[in-house]
């Protein structure tokens, strides 16, 4: 069984494109070398004009498995050399991916498409591909295209389609004359960043791209806590050690805004045993150049969220009313104001003479006041890739839970998660003391990269530990799969600082650090977004304090029960 994450982790190195989920689009990689070559070929070709055209002619079709199949050996014979050329690590992928292909050769019967394969390794061993007359004809075809223009890709395999599966009468008859309308428009329609997606038709799905969001807000919290750290700010970015992975994070999320030495402390504290090596990056929402991809992307994706929000608006703020009210009922219930006997106060007269014949002199009535003040709530949320396709839910969910939180006046805090090579990206979207309308800074979330769970809710036991208050609650939204790896074996002979997290390692180590706020008196929940075969994961990490749900829709709902449950427990 492939392993997703990984092969998204190989495509984004490669193609430095961390907007890119590869395995929403038609053409999606099996093994590590096809990660690779995707990779490098979205650096030349308009994938998302490559997509079009498989959703218009190929994906209906009974043989588009085949069409795919040719269509990534085109891709592999015009780039494969030049890109273990670059990065010689993934001249490995290739042994492996070419061995896998080979294990078919003496079998009697073997599907078309690896019979091409196997005949297109062979040829490229300089060996005679010993293919039926047809495949070999088409292999010369590929073997002898090497274009790098995208259109002419498209044209090519056009042609190769038309050619050698018309028998199948499976192509559509008008294909010509609306490839040329495809063209026109996706021309018309391209800028100068070649895999920026273009105003989509109807039916194409529109939610491939994976957007970034910036938190505009500033970190006030660590003003105070690293103002006595004394070092030259000049020297910061010497000590990254790879400022490539530093100026992509810039590119990619914007600039920091509390200084670098400050998050290096916090890493330093927080980054030990198996997170040894990661930093904290946090992203301030502003952009060295305003007009950039990412600048506009950022506020592409807060429109985009909130409209979806906005589209259902009558429900949603019904639904802020119903959590409100069951917060009020339930975890505020116990911090309504209450009448008490006192020595002072408002007088009882009923109750003056206990104060001579029993020295009773507790015969007033006095209001001892509570508020919601006492209550913090955290929220962290899950922003790896896993989340890309429900983004617009989370936020809008994530919105309706802060909207009813504030609005009882309950200390709120909300931030999302996830890893860019060897650093940890913390967003904050509002702090406790921030005016309700920052709560609109949650429509700007937006899934990217891998997750390391553990060292995020270090990251808030830390936080927390700073301001540590009587009543403290984490929800943690997540999909349920600590994964985060680094050491993906296609830079060559360079090593990104930091160890690969995944598997029990990963799950261990998260299960660890949510006991470990727990044990602080922090009530600690997870609520699961992933697939129900990673459940067991969860059950590890969190025991029994956490709810799947299938239907992200309910996540302000599933929240509602987890507070309710607590006020329960402590009556």
């Amino acid at each position: 069984m492939k392993d997703k994450n990984r092969l998204k982790n190989i495509f984004w190195t490669v193609s430095d494109l961390y907007n890119f989920d590869i395995f929403k689009f038609s053409l999606k990689p099996e093994d590590s070398y096809e990660a690779a070559i995707l990779g490098y070929a979205s650096k030349y070709f308009y994938f998302y004009t490559i997509d079009d055209f498989f959703k218009r002619y190929i994906n209906n079709l009974n043989n588009k498995k085949d069409l795919w199949e040719i269509s990534k050996l085109i891709i592999e014979n015009i780039f494969s050399h030049e890109m273990i050329l670059e990065r010689p690590g993934t001249l490995d992928f290739k042994k492996s991916h070419d061995e896998e292909i080979l294990k078919h050769l003496n079998r009697q019967k073997i599907i078309l498409t690896t019979e091409l394969k196997i005949g297109y390794i062979r040829k490229e061993r300089g060996k005679f591909p010993k293919v039926q007359k047809v495949l070999e004809e088409m292999l010369d075809e590929i073997y002898g295209f090497k274009s790098l223009d995208t259109f002419k890709y498209l044209e090519f395999l056009k042609y190769l389609f038309k050619k050698y599966f018309h028998i199948n009468k499976n192509l559509p008859n008008d294909i010509d004359e609306s490839y040329e309308k495809l063209k026109k428009e996706a021309k018309s329609n391209s800028s100068s960043n070649n895999n920026r997606p273009y105003k989509r038709k109807k039916f194409v799905d529109n939610t491939f791209l994976e957007r970034y969001n910036i938190e505009s807000a500033e970190f006030t919290f660590f003003n105070d806590d690293y103002r006595d750290i004394n070092v030259k700010e000049d020297n910061f970015k010497n000590n990254f050690g790879d400022q490539n992975i530093y100026d992509a994070l810039e590119k990619h999320y914007g600039i920091e805004k509390i200084k670098r030495h400050t998050a290096d402390k916090i890493a330093s504290k927080i980054a030990t045993d198996i997170h040894n090596d990661i930093k904290i990056y946090f992203p301030s929402g502003e952009f060295k150049n305003k007009n950039s991809y990412f600048a506009k992307e950022e506020n592409n994706n807060y429109l985009e969220n909130l409209k979806f929000y906005e589209d259902n608006k009558i429900q949603n703020q019904r639904a802020i009313r119903e959590l409100s009210s069951i917060i009020k009922n339930s975890l505020l219930r116990e911090s309504e104001d209450e009448i008490a006997k006192s020595n002072e106060g408002k007088i009882i007269a009923s109750e003056i003479w206990k104060s001579k014949e029993l020295s009773d002199y507790k015969i007033f009535n006095k209001i001892n006041h509570k508020d919601s003040n006492e209550i913090f709530v955290d929220i962290l949320l899950d922003s790896s890739a896993s989340q890309n396709k429900r983004k617009e839910i989370v936020a809008t969910e994530s919105y309706i839970i802060a909207e009813s939180l504030t609005s009882l006046n309950i200390k709120t805090r909300i931030f999302s998660y996830n890893n860019f090579y060897n650093y940890l990206v913390i967003k904050k979207y509002r702090d406790y003391n921030d005016p309700q309308i920052k709560n609109m800074n949650i429509f700007k979330y937006s899934p990217s990269g891998s997750n390391r769970d553990g060292l995020a809710i270090k990251f808030m036991r830390h936080l927390i530990s700073k301001n540590y208050d009587s009543r403290r609650f984490l929800i943690i939204l997540t999909d349920g799969l600590p994964f985060d790896e680094i050491d993906i074996g296609i830079v060559g002979t360079s090593k990104i600082p930091g160890e690969n997290y995944k598997d029990d390692e990963a799950v261990m180590d998260t299960s660890k650090e949510v006991l470990l706020t727990r044990l602080m008196g922090i009530n600690t929940f997870g609520v699961f977004t992933g697939e129900e075969s990673e459940s067991l994961n969860i059950k590890k990490i969190y025991g029994n304090d956490y709810a799947y749900i299938t239907n992200i829709a309910r996540f302000h709902k599933v929240v509602g029960i987890l507070l309710k449950t607590y006020a329960n427990k402590i009556e």
